[in-house]
């Protein structure tokens, strides 16, 4: 009798120390997982701001206005255009 009590001992013990390993790893793991998602939020975040950025930057008025300033371009004149034909 005294065995089997050593042996229902040295199991309770393992998984006891089983449960404790569990737990941990459990709460390793959600951490990780509130880190990424706090990740996750930041470049949501960001991809939000390029998008918005991208928008301004491509704007028809400032495009338009930067060909004009930098690069001297403008609109042709109607003596300018040339009309082609479709075959």
């Amino acid at each position: 009798m005294r065995r089997s009590t050593l042996i229902l001992v040295a199991l309770i013990t393992l998984t006891l120390f089983g449960i404790v390993a569990a737990r941990e790893t459990s709460r390793a793991q959600f951490i990780r997982l509130q880190a990424l998602q706090n990740k996750i939020f930041t470049l949501n975040n960001q991809w939000g701001q390029l998008q918005l950025e991208q928008a301004t930057l491509a704007s028809d008025p400032r495009v338009g206005d930067i060909a004009h300033r930098k690069l001297g371009l403008e609109a042709p004149k109607n003596s300018q255009i040339v009309m082609v034909k479709a075959q």
